[in-house]
């Protein structure tokens, strides 16, 4: 009970602060206390610093020249603010390797649940940071120019911020993973297969985004966008499938990472 009311009460404080900068609507903010509270409870300070690592570094860089990015943001099917279908898309596979891990004690559950935050965390910074980069970016699959802030749209700004992404999880595994259990020596190789797979499954995001992920053409300006309305007049589904948007890209991407992780640590 002690372990649930300080999840409780660490989860509150963080989610209400980022719901006051506006990183968090108030849908995210009640799903945010809510995987908060479960992921310390089920994981204790480990888990919950990975979350909050992925939490912080991603909302600090979603507001990170706000402005340059605000011509962005009619492409996109949703704002800065993050709904509880963004919590759940990006923290859902985490919370559910969690509660895998405290009903096991399996501990490839523990490196599953750091490669899903390692692959949302590596995909929100190439998104935040790949967007600014002065040149244009090219689409993984065609690898021809294509509209800045487009699914599927790849720089080496973005590359480089998605391995960075990546490293900065796998930096937080490692120094939570020795305060919390000890040192192994097998720790290392672990931490490089979870930097990896993050990375991974955001290049697996993209492919996906550019494949699968459902676009529109606004009928007033032209412009593609995620959007099924725009300029106040419905949009031209062009490609993807209906169903497929960006929360879904999200969720398949992480599970990917996870899965990878999986496949080559277990035991």
């Amino acid at each position: 009970m002690f372990r649930l009311l300080t999840g409780l009460l660490f989860g509150s404080l963080i989610s209400f602060a980022a719901y006051k900068k506006k990183y968090l609507s108030l849908s995210g903010f009640a799903a945010a206390v809510v995987f908060g509270t479960v992921l310390y409870f089920a994981g204790n300070i480990f888990f919950w610093i990975i979350l909050i690592s992925f939490f912080l570094s991603s909302s600090l860089l979603t507001g990170y020249r706000e402005d340059d990015k605000s011509p962005l943001e009619e492409m996109n099917e949703k704002g800065g603010e993050r709904d509880h279908m963004q919590v759940i898309a990006n923290g859902g596979l985490g919370l559910l390797f969690a509660l895998l891990y405290y009903l096991t004690k399996t501990p490839v559950f523990i490196f599953a649940y750091a490669a899903s935050f390692a692959s949302a965390n590596a995909d929100t910074w190439a998104s935040e940071i790949g967007v600014l980069s002065k040149g244009e970016p090219i689409s993984i699959l065609t690898l021809k120019r294509t509209q800045r802030g487009n699914s599927g749209a790849v720089s080496i700004l973005g590359i480089t911020a998605s391995i960075s992404g990546a490293v900065f999880i796998g930096f937080f595994f490692f120094t939570g993973y020795v305060l919390s259990f000890g040192w192994e020596n097998e720790l290392l190789t672990h931490t490089i297969v979870i930097t990896a797979a993050g990375f991974l499954g955001s290049i697996i995001d993209s492919f996906l985004g550019a494949l699968l992920q459902s676009k529109y053409r606004c009928v007033v300006c032209g412009k593609v966008t995620e959007k099924k309305v725009h300029h106040e007049k419905d949009t031209e589904h062009i490609s993807g499938m209906r169903f497929i948007n960006n929360d879904r890209v999200n969720l398949l991407s992480c599970l990917s990472a996870s899965v990878i992780t999986i496949l080559v640590l277990w035991k």
